[in-house]
């Protein structure tokens, strides 16, 4: 006698839902889905003790007595009806399984109306088994009530999360799914307190409701979704949500094009805030991989890639607003200043023209009220000046000449509508006894105020002041000029009189042998002088801050923690920029800062090359808060 058999059809039932509910988020993932494939417009979900009991209200299709007794066996559905269906699908739900999982290790009642029926139906199903069939009296749609999920397997049971965490699970489910559908109004209750509501009014109304205000206004819209700026960054990437035709998944494909589209933008262990919907022709997709219908396969991923990477490049590029911290000046009003924005809402914004010198602090700081604005203007562009009998001496990129403040010439700063002959490099100050004025070019959109702790140049552009940080804008300029160089193969290398000396480890030395050629690449020529011992007698052509030992070295610690040849490559860029750029604590001129600052404006790139910020603004606005003028 033969020893297979065909299983019992509860056992059998049983089995699959093991598949498909997995726990009560799996369970309100498939019960959701199947109230959005029947065109709801409204869904209520109420939760209690962790999604063991719960409750479904939505306003959709319904379902005919015949579909309500059908609707609880394996493989019923209405989505798909040929093999050819199965590989264009336009529903989330197709396979058949769900009520009849849940149905089959839960006490479950469903009652439905459709809107051509006079009246509904109720049914009655306990671990797979119909109880009771009546008709009732309901408003159109369907009503599902969930109640001792996993009753009959207690093993399942057992392994469920306690109830915050499955709470969590849920809330995220819904969320998803509220955010792929946010034309649809949906509402999650948990133990009788709200957690989710959703108008239903378009994607940014939902995301204010889900996320509030301060996420929405940090986001920049794409063509298929929308990306968060620095100030949205997360340390997992919980907070990457990719749909694909609408459908919650997850694509590996599709997390690495949105990475890598950040890259330089990011700090190492950051990741970007995004929502992306990429809608494609169902066809290319196959959804029928996992029951949870959760992974997707792509048939061109290298194409997915692109198109996604792609566009947040170029969304990125030249946004200097998007990588920008702003600094907000908080202040509680007056109870007069409420009463005042109660009545008026649309409150004007002061132009800094209009700001009027306030009499009291002309006279505090001694100075004579009988001054007109353009001489009170001129002493303080005279006060901002360098003091005499300093010589400053930044070399960068071979290009800044020295310059000598020690001198009895007075530069006023007055813009004029006439554009005037740009500073050369040889350009020099020469002393002078008389006053000279130099014009500055109205086009110009910045103006270079001074420095701050001689590591950060203050900048005033378009009413808001800017700040930056010398160092990083530098590395940035550096990077971007080493990569072209070394995409044009144009790094030259200089030799040394005296060649540098550097002792190795066993496992550095294995390093450096299998690396060589791309130090070779880079400008270095290094001969092994022994075992442990290697000279380099020939370094990159640039001007280096630091020394050529410690570039070498640094570039070498960072060739262990990489494998391909871009991440190597890209690793050598960075050290080099870094130990390359000016350093915090470094005095400036004025030229010098000018000239930094138009060559970032000209790459467009305002994060370091490790994705730190370059910058970040004070608004007028928040100046006139500070100081209690508004």
């Amino acid at each position: 006698m033969g020893v297979i058999k065909i299983l019992d059809e509860t056992l059998s039932n049983m089995i699959a839902a093991g598949e498909v509910v997995e726990n009560p988020a799996s369970l309100v993932k498939e019960l959701l889905e199947n109230s959005l494939d029947a065109n709801s417009n409204y869904i209520k979900i109420a939760i209690k003790d962790g999604g063991k009991n719960l409750k479904f209200i939505d306003d959709g299709k319904g379902m005919s007595r015949e579909d309500l007794l059908l609707c609880i066996e394996r493989h019923a559905t209405s989505k798909i009806s040929s093999k050819d269906d199965l590989f264009n699908l336009c529903t989330y739900g197709f396979r058949g399984e769900a009520l009849s999982s849940i149905s089959a290790v839960s006490k479950m009642t469903i009652s439905t109306k459709r809107k051509e029926d006079s009246i509904g139906y109720f049914i009655n199903v306990s671990a797979g088994k119909i109880t009771n069939l009546k008709e009732v009296q309901k408003s159109n749609g369907t009503e599902i009530e969930i109640k001792d999920l996993f009753f009959n397997t207690p093993a399942r049971l057992k392994f469920l999360r306690k109830d915050s965490t499955e709470n969590i699970r849920i809330k995220e489910i819904v969320l998803q799914e509220a955010l792929a559908n946010p034309t649809v109004s949906i509402i999650l209750t948990i133990d009788g307190k709200e957690a989710i509501r959703t108008s239903g009014n378009g994607i940014e109304n939902t995301i204010l409701e889900l996320f509030g205000v301060s996420i929405l206004k940090n986001l920049k819209k794409l063509s298929f979704g929308y990306v968060g700026n620095l100030s949205l960054t997360r340390s997992s990437k919980d907070s990457i949500f990719t749909f694909v035709n609408g459908r919650p998944v997850k694509a590996k494909i599709m997390e690495e094009a949105i990475i890598d589209g950040f890259y330089t933008k990011l700090m190492k262990g950051k990741y970007p805030f995004a929502i992306i919907d990429f809608k494609i022709d169902p066809k290319t997709i196959d959804v029928n991989v996992h029951p949870s219908k959760k992974i997707i396969k792509f048939s061109d991923e290298n194409k997915i890639y692109h198109k996604i990477y792609d566009e947040i490049i170029v969304s990125l590029n030249d946004d200097k607003n998007f990588t920008t911290g702003i600094i907000e000046v908080k202040r509680e009003p007056s109870n007069f200043e409420f009463l005042e924005r109660k009545e008026k809402k649309n409150l004007e914004i002061l132009k800094i023209n209009d700001i009027k010198i306030d009499k009291k602090i002309i006279a505090n700081e001694n100075i004579d009220n009988s001054k007109s604005k353009e001489e009170i203007s001129n002493s303080l562009e005279i006060n901002s000046q360098p003091r005499a009998n300093q010589t400053n001496f930044i070399d960068i990129d071979n290009r800044f000449k020295p310059i000598s403040t020690e001198s009895k010439k007075i530069e006023l700063l007055i813009e004029t509508p006439r554009p005037v002959k740009e500073l050369e490099d040889s350009d020099v100050f020469e002393p002078t006894q008389n006053i000279e004025i130099k014009k500055i070019d109205p086009i110009s959109p910045f103006k270079v105020i001074g420095q701050f702790s001689n590591t950060f140049i203050l900048v005033e552009e378009n009413q808001e002041l800017i700040i930056y940080d010398q160092h990083i804008v530098h590395e940035r300029i550096l990077y971007e000029k080493l990569k072209e160089q070394y995409q044009n193969q144009k790094i030259s290398s200089q030799h040394l009189l005296v060649p540098i000396k550097v002792s190795l480890s066993s496992k550095e030395c294995e390093l450096l042998k299998e690396k060589i050629n791309y130090f070779e690449d880079f400008g270095f020529e290094i001969d092994a002088f022994n075992d442990n011992d290697f000279l380099i007698r020939s370094v990159p052509n640039l001007s280096i801050k630091d020394s050529f030992e410690n570039v070498f070295f640094e570039i070498l610690e960072g060739l262990k923690k990489v494998k391909s040849k871009n991440e190597v490559i890209e690793n050598m860029i960075i050290s080099m920029s870094c130990k390359g750029a000016i350093k915090a604590n470094e005095k400036l001129s004025i030229y010098e800062m000018e000239k930094l600052i138009k060559e970032l404006h000209e790459i467009g790139e305002f994060t370091c090359p490790h994705g730190r910020p370059i910058t970040f603004k004070v608004s007028l606005l928040d100046m006139e808060k500070g100081f209690k003028r508004k």
